[in-house]
């Protein structure tokens, strides 16, 4: 991989999956997403498979993206398919022949992000990378140290991207609780819905059937979205927003020459997204006044 080559990103994400692509002199593909989930859209992908020489979907917000479909383009091209798992620690999908495979399981590659603020989360900057192919594994454990074979001999050029004990120590303990912490955001994020259900124009979080999210976050669109962020942050909520700004409109990649309009559900998803808050330490009462303050809003306008 290198100058030359382009690797198929989706656009609304955060921009931590394009900037590899960017470290290897290779150019991201920007890539619609899917107008029900905000994940890489097949259909988008598919128009742009035989120029590419990765696909790295990402399951957004905590939800698997289409991974029948996407891993079979990219099967049919050829080219490894990189799961972006940074924010779906647990998630599950259910494949074709009805059997269930984790999140970051079923590409080549997974990624996964050790944040504080994810799913499972470390005391500071941490991640982790999934393979089930021994060689490659090996290959990723020198890269992330130093290339090393030895103590002293060094096979190829690597990184200093050693996950350090701390962070392994803390990681350790809070992995006992990552599915009872899924359980509980997935209860959150059904009593939100049976509370928001038919609210303004806000439009809620689809899980598709065959696909279990994890809730990361959760996030509505609405065109009104400015008005209520900011009617939300007068009454002491830290409502937020992922991402304002799609990756083929950064400052960063502005070289490629996009413009706006050139992916329009990309767009409209920045434009309109909100994120509530959801973490499994919030207590049913501070649901319950959220969405009351949404609600609040909405009959204001």
């Amino acid at each position: 991989m290198g100058p030359g080559d382009e690797v198929a990103v989706p656009a609304h994400t955060f921009v931590a999956t394009a900037e590899p692509v960017s470290w290897l002199g290779a150019r991201p593909r920007f890539v619609e997403v899917d107008e029900e989930t905000g994940g890489m859209d097949p259909d988008a992908l598919k128009a742009v498979i035989d120029r590419v020489r990765a696909v790295v979907p990402v399951h957004l917000y905590g939800l698997p993206v289409n991974l029948s479909a996407i891993g079979a383009l990219a099967s049919a091209a050829g080219v490894p398919l990189i799961e972006d798992a940074a924010q779906a620690h647990g998630a599950e999908y259910v494949r074709d022949d009805g059997s269930t495979i984790r999140a970051g399981a079923y590409g080549r590659i997974g990624c996964f992000s050790f944040y504080p603020g994810k799913n499972l989360g470390a005391f500071g900057d941490a991640g982790a990378v999934t393979t089930s192919d021994p060689a490659l594994a090996d290959r990723i454990r020198r890269l992330a140290d130093h290339g090393r074979t030895t103590k002293y001999e060094h096979l190829t050029v690597g990184y200093a991207a050693r996950l350090d004990t701390l962070q392994a120590a803390v990681l350790a303990v809070k992995l006992t609780t990552l599915a009872e912490g899924n359980r509980r955001r997935r209860d959150l994020a059904a009593a939100y819905r049976s509370r928001l259900d038919g609210v303004g124009d806000l439009v809620l979080p689809v899980e598709p059937p065959n696909r279990r999210g994890v809730h990361h976050l959760f996030v509505v669109r609405t065109r009104h979205r400015e008005g209520l962020l900011a009617h939300l942050r007068n009454a002491g909520i830290g409502a937020g927003v992922h991402y304002p700004i799609p990756l083929h409109l950064q400052p960063a990649y502005a070289s490629l020459g996009h413009r706006a309009g050139d992916l329009p559900v990309t767009e409209a998803w920045a434009r309109e997204c909100l994120s509530l808050p959801i973490y499994p330490e919030l207590p049913d009462e501070h649901l319950e006044a959220v969405a009351a303050e949404v609600r609040s809003y909405f009959n204001g306008v």
